[in-house]
């Protein structure tokens, strides 16, 4: 065991002083193999969505709302009042996302968002709505949200008074996952000091977000491929630097075209990690 591990990752004489894992040939097998694991990771999602999945337990509303609130007190707005009728309104949203299949602000029918907040008897001056799904936390969800300019001018919209949200658990497309629906008003009977206009000022965002679990937690999928990803940078990472270090000891000149596979492993194994597990704006 000692003798094969010795020639998959150190440079030694029975590998011709390069680590076997950097050979074009290995690197091809662990790209494989890394994709294999994610069309495992995929079914299990679908298969066993009690393992492997999603639970709002850890998007709570109230922190969501809270980290909202915070980032219009650091840029000097007042915070959100949560309005228990914008909440039905998000949780008919999420409902009714789940109940036809579909990722968006307008439903295939051609229901508005505006129409969950008037039918939950919030009657608004000013409105506007957030989506997010696949996120692990109430933190990732807001931030990806601020690192919109179109989000983060919903979130810091000084016109909103009222905030409602909803935390759901479903099944979109055959996959179980969590959604996120943020809602903003102000009512009509509100004091008009709030704008400037009386007229309807309607936004609509939306993220993709992440989320975790219950007693049992399942495990978030998306961490799970994070973890794999930057597993295998950091073990190829290691074994490059020996191998440099070996060929500046021994005097070794070497440029190769598996130099150029190194360089694109990497960069693919950088960009997996980078992208595995961020929310996705729409």
């Amino acid at each position: 065991m000692f003798k094969f591990l010795r020639h998959l990752f150190l440079p030694h004489e029975s590998n011709n002083h390069r680590a076997r894992l950097l050979h074009p040939s290995s690197l091809m097998l662990v790209i494989v193999i890394f994709l294999g694991l994610q069309l495992t990771i995929n079914q299990l999602t679908i298969n066993y969505p009690q393992i492997l999945g999603y639970a709002a337990a850890q998007i709570s509303p109230e922190e969501v709302i809270k980290l909202t609130n915070d980032q219009r007190l650091a840029s000097g707005l007042q915070p959100l009042k949560m309005d228990p009728e914008l909440n039905a309104a998000a949780t008919q949203k999420a409902a009714d996302m789940f109940a036809r299949d579909y990722w968006a602000h307008v439903s295939p029918i051609g229901t508005e968002p505006w129409y969950f907040i008037t039918n939950s008897g919030y009657s608004y001056r000013y409105a506007g709505e957030n989506l997010a799904r696949d996120f692990s936390n109430p933190q990732s969800v807001v931030q990806a949200w601020m690192d919109s300019p179109s989000h983060r001018n919903n979130l810091l919209n000084s016109k909103y008074q009222d905030i409602g949200l909803a935390v759901v658990d479903g099944k979109l497309g055959d996959r179980e996952t969590t959604l996120v629906v943020q809602m903003f008003g102000t009512k009509l009977s509100a004091p008009s000091d709030i704008g400037k206009s009386s007229s309807t000022a309607i936004s609509v965002q939306a993220a993709e977000t992440k989320v975790a679990a219950t007693s049992l937690a399942p495990v978030s999928p998306f961490d799970v491929s994070r973890a794999i990803s930057i597993v295998l940078l950091a073990i190829f990472v290691l074994v490059l630097i020996i191998d440099l270090v070996h060929l500046h000891r021994h005097k070794i000149t070497r440029w190769t075209s598996s130099s150029l596979a190194h360089l694109m492993f990497l960069s693919f194994l950088l960009l997996t990690a980078l992208i595995i597990g961020r929310g996705h704006i729409i």
